[in-house]
């Protein structure tokens, strides 16, 4: 028999004990007390400890109802949430049935961002979060980027050179090689919470490109790739970091500008 369907034949759907599960809030909090919600607080928790994977088939609606035991409304009703939130695909036709979906970064970044807008996190808080992630992704770069990395960054500054007097253009050919940095790195939760980022990022970038602060990013971004290039993580993570940093100051002191006019 399958490790999922051994996984799944274990869970209990007695009410949780206070403390239990592996996080609280969101998806496993929500609807707790309800048969459906027990029901997907406890895949997700099979899913963390390493009982089900990606692309594993968990059954059908009718077959997870009679292992549960519990009615299919209740199935149908944690299954929607499931699959809603991306944890879970639900395939029709005769190859069809209830799948733990595979990762999707895409989604990931596009939900990570909407929801950092949502709970209205500031400007600074987003630059501080950037130089967290592009400092360490930077000495990561100088370890872990191959020749085809180096030589698609360089490109892509050759590819911004001629965006120098189209701010919005510029910005974002420049933040997609922060992204490509990133990338570098070859850590894949670096490269996720980036590309989220980067939605929130572009436009406010985009609000104080002129062509004097590209022409600085050009000269920083040269840099960097030759700290890659010469394998030398220590210069890499210093270059990045003072670099954002200036671009953090620069970003805070317009926005007290901005905030002061009003």
């Amino acid at each position: 028999m399958r490790r999922a369907n051994l996984a799944l034949e274990t869970l209990d759907i007695a009410p949780p004990r206070p403390g239990m599960g592996p996080v609280s809030g969101g998806l496993w909090e929500s609807g707790a007390d309800t048969l459906s919600g027990r029901i997907v607080r406890q895949i997700c928790a099979a899913l963390f400890a390493d009982e089900l994977t990606p692309g594993e088939r968990l059954g059908t609606e009718a077959s997870l109802s009679q292992r549960f035991g519990v009615s299919r409304m209740a199935i149908r009703d944690s299954l929607r949430s499931l699959a809603a939130a991306g944890i879970l695909d639900i395939r029709v036709g005769q190859r069809g049935g209830i799948f733990v979906a595979s990762g999707n970064p895409e989604r990931l970044a596009e939900t990570l961002a909407i929801q950092i807008k949502l709970i209205g996190v500031d400007i600074e808080e987003i630059l501080d979060a950037q130089i967290a992630i592009e400092v360490t992704a930077a000495g990561l770069a100088a370890r872990n980027a191959n020749p085809a990395d180096i030589a698609g960054l360089k490109e892509e500054i050759t590819a911004m050179e001629r965006e120098i007097d189209a701010p919005d253009a510029f910005t974002r050919a420049s933040l997609g090689f922060h992204e490509s940095i990133v990338a570098a790195s070859r850590n894949r939760v670096l490269i996720a919470q980036f590309k989220a980022l980067r939605h929130i990022l572009t436009p406010l970038y985009s609000r104080r490109t002129t062509t004097t602060i590209a022409l600085r990013a050009l000269a920083s971004h040269r840099a960097l790739v030759a700290c890659i290039e010469a394998r030398d993580p220590d210069a890499a993570r210093d270059l990045m970091r003072r670099r954002l940093e200036t671009v953090r100051a620069g970003h805070l002191a317009a926005a007290g500008q901005d905030h002061a006019k009003d």
